[in-house]
């Protein structure tokens, strides 16, 4: 099994979003968390809107958004330019090399004190499961991560189905 640029620019753009730290700027505090957490505080403040609260969420909906629009576009560049760099390589087992470290690499960093957050006083940096703390409730890597991977491994099977479906030979 080889890469193709295609696979490289769509596999390093999601691992870089759901693992590099992204800033989030909140008036009196920053916070540094992968980008998959903006959209899960869009999922939860869309769950509030349910609710009957509409204005509260709907101004975080927005503000949300567009920071995780803003790291989709950062992240889709840079795995482009990844992906066209490494497409270049001539040897498929190089290549695979090379992306398996990227993403090897990139899944490390969630275990480095490179997340956190602060307020008034310095910014608190730890592991990404340290950095969340309890106060995002029980187990928040695992909450947002899961779902995630079965979603991915969802459309790589349909994915796959379609393609043998395609290969078939009609007689």
């Amino acid at each position: 099994m080889h890469v193709d640029y295609t696979a490289v620019k769509w596999i390093l753009s999601s691992v870089l979003f759901l693992t590099v730290p992204a800033m989030l700027f909140l008036v009196q505090a920053v916070i540094f968390l992968p980008a998959i957490f903006f959209l899960a505080g869009i999922i939860v403040a869309a769950s509030k809107m349910f609710s009957g609260k509409f204005g509260e969420p709907l101004v975080f909906i927005a503000f949300l958004g567009v920071h995780v629009l803003v790291y989709i576009g950062i992240y889709f560049g840079i795995s482009v330019a990844l992906a066209k760099g490494i497409s270049m390589i001539r040897s498929s087992k190089a290549r695979n090399i090379i992306v398996s470290i990227l993403v090897l690499g990139l899944g490390t960093l969630t275990q480095l004190p490179v997340y956190g957050g602060g307020g008034h006083g310095p910014i608190r940096w730890g592991s990404l499961s340290s950095a969340l703390g309890k106060g995002y409730g029980p187990h928040p890597v695992l909450i947002v991560y899961i779902p995630v991977i079965l979603v991915a491994l969802l459309f790589l099977i349909l994915r796959r189905y379609k393609s043998s479906k395609a290969v078939r030979i009609k007689p």
